[in-house]
């Protein structure tokens, strides 16, 4: 059986992080494939099939920055809230800060994770393979 390939939505604002993590990604192995938004008015957009999104597949993992324009984050992780379609998705916050933890309150904490941008390569694959098992987790055995 063909080993099941991971939807990610990443709403990510800085290209520098983007090309490292998909580098990370393809380094740690992870079978992926990845959409990219840069702000979160889009990353809503994309969830809620609207506008050029209209015929995208829910993803099966979101992977947030919380310092984004047009709608950080936070608020974006508050209108998945208010919205019960996209209460399931899984959410791996990944910011620069390790003081906004909170920000995950009220989803299933099973669900979601909180991690910090690591400085090397190194640990941004071994970040990479953090997500690879926090998603193998989720799965049905």
């Amino acid at each position: 059986m063909a080993e099941q390939i991971l939807k990610v939505l990443w709403v990510e604002d800085n290209i520098g992080d983007i090309l490292l993590i998909k580098e990370a990604f393809e380094t740690a192995g992870l079978n992926y494939r990845l959409n990219v938004v840069n702000n979160g008015v889009e990353a809503m957009t994309f969830l809620t099939h609207s506008g050029r999104y209209a015929k995208a597949a829910l993803p099966d993992l979101m992977i947030l920055d919380l310092n984004l324009p047009k709608k950080t984050g936070r608020e974006v992780i508050a209108d998945i809230k208010e919205n019960s379609s996209l209460t399931s998705i899984p959410i791996v916050v990944l910011t620069t800060s390790n003081h906004d933890q909170d920000v995950l309150t009220g989803l299933d904490p099973k669900r979601c994770l909180y991690l910090v941008k690591p400085s090397s390569f190194t640990a941004l694959v071994e970040l990479a393979k953090q997500i690879q098992s926090f998603w193998d987790s989720l799965m049905p055995t």
